[in-house]
């Protein structure tokens, strides 16, 4: 099937069930141009500091619990991009919008407006917790395409009270689907893929770069560095698409 193609399917587990393959997108924090990690501490030792650092990584350690001793025939795979493992490897304490801590999944936007709109909320919601001052912040925007059977749940109601939310995402376990859409408060007008594991994961593909203005209470303008136009987060998060082609 090529993208934005669905095929659905006689409901099971009280889900209606679609296959997916369509193109996703997500945001990252970014620095532009990349700088080494170590850069600031290592002097001349930052091939050293990022051995020591590699014995603790649970990304490295899942990547190698996926080889699990086997000859990497293709070490580009998709399901060993760090882009691909590491958001399983990486617990959130907090859980996901569907899932507890213990679950790690990929949170996804069918399209970028809606992509920005979430990755906006929740740079304003952790800028705000730690009293950041006015800053530039430089997001990098990544898409890839999603193939594997979810729960359709974009009927569902976006208040959805966390204690149900949660007992949706055990049944989706459950059934054994590989996650599911849901239309997320910060846009209802697009919706979200919410993966479960790598395997269904294409190659993720890095595109624009994006500036989010935070003025110290909010990110007041959203500037694209592929098109040069500038954007205000309460346009991003309405039903009209105004992004730049």
């Amino acid at each position: 099937m090529s993208d934005n193609t669905w095929t659905r399917s006689v409901a099971a587990e009280d889900h209606q069930i679609v296959d997916v393959d369509q193109t996703f997108f997500t945001l990252i924090p970014s620095r532009f141009p990349t700088i080494d990690v170590f850069a600031r501490v290592a002097n001349d030792r930052s091939g050293e500091l990022a051995e020591l650092e590699s014995l603790t990584n649970p990304r490295l350690r899942e990547r190698d619990r996926l080889l699990s001793g086997a000859q990497v025939v293709d070490g580009n795979g998709p399901l060993l991009q760090n882009w691909n493992h590491a958001p399983f490897a990486y617990h959130n304490p907090e859980g996901s919008r569907f899932f507890e801590a213990e679950h790690p999944v990929l949170d996804l936007a069918s399209d970028m407006q809606t992509a920005l709109a979430i990755s906006i909320r929740k740079r304003e919601t952790f800028l705000s917790s730690t009293g950041e001052a006015a800053i530039g912040l430089e997001m990098r925007e990544l898409s890839r395409t999603v193939r594997g059977r979810f729960a359709d749940g974009r009927s569902w109601a976006v208040d959805i009270a966390r204690g149900d939310r949660l007992q949706l995402g055990r049944s989706i376990l459950e059934a054994g689907l590989d996650g599911l859409l849901y239309r997320p408060p910060e846009r209802p007008a697009g919706f979200c893929i919410c993966v479960l594991r790598g395997d269904v994961l294409d190659r993720a593909v890095q595109r624009d770069h994006f500036k989010f203005v935070w003025n110290g209470s909010k990110v007041s303008k959203v500037y694209s560095f592929g098109s040069g136009a500038e954007y205000h987060p309460d346009d991003l998060r309405g039903e009209d698409q105004i992004l730049a082609a």
